[in-house]
């Protein structure tokens, strides 16, 4: 048995609860108050659930991990709406290396991820769910992620969430004027967080708004008699 440990523990498979051990391979997000939640940054490979509304600015928290690898695919799958072009190559991403795929059957779409992730090519790779995802799934795009040196992330909303599925990473974030407010719901090798605040404004000064006034009288939503 303390060599079947030992065997794991070199391997980093067992995770000591009190300790905190150092992921094997990780990279900054771009943001320090996610790094320091997440032990140091995101993952360079395995399956990340991102749950949030649209367009609350979850591609602008990703873009800075996107453009770590440029010499790999970026890859979008069933995004929400149109991916722009001027957006990426504004953030220093080449648009040859970027694919946007449609396919009209979501089963589809996790087959497209799954092959992205395990040929090798792809750095990161985006998909869009709307609807249940089952633990084989999951499974099965973690192993090719793994395979394929990859990452996926996958974004959905928060009515779909599964705590039983073996996700790397599962965060969910909700929209902030300043930012984004973050949660960590699980991850490998630690803990669930409180929600905890993600500043964009140096980042995206035009796109985010800052200290609101304490005299702002906001307009009444109801009608006073």
């Amino acid at each position: 048995m303390n060599k079947l440990i030992k065997d794991l523990q070199h391997r980093h498979l067992v995770w000591h609860g009190g300790i905190k051990t150092p992921e094997p391979n990780l990279e900054s997000s771009g943001y320090l108050e996610l790094d320091q939640h997440l032990n140091g940054g995101l993952i360079k490979a395995g399956a990340i659930e991102i749950l949030t509304e649209t367009s609350i600015g979850e591609l602008r928290l990703l873009l800075p991990t996107l453009t770590a690898d440029p010499e790999r695919l970026l890859i979008f799958i069933n995004p929400p709406g149109n991916v722009s072009a001027t957006m990426l190559a504004s953030q220093g991403i080449d648009l040859q290396q970027v694919i946007v795929i449609n396919p009209d059957k979501e089963k589809d779409a996790l087959w497209s991820a799954e092959e992205c992730l395990k040929s090798g090519t792809c750095g990161s790779v985006l998909i869009w769910l709307d609807q249940a995802i089952e633990i084989h799934q999951v499974k099965r795009l973690q192993l090719a992620a793994e395979k394929g040196a990859s990452r996926v992330f996958m974004l959905r909303q928060k009515r779909y969430e599964t705590l039983s599925l073996p996700l790397d990473l599962s965060m969910s974030l909700t929209a902030s004027p300043s930012g984004i407010d973050a949660q960590i719901n699980k991850r490998k090798r630690g803990w669930p967080s409180k929600a905890f605040h993600i500043d964009m404004q140096h980042h995206w000064p035009t796109l985010t708004l800052g200290k609101i006034p304490d005299n702002l009288v906001y307009f009444p939503t109801t009608k006073v008699s």
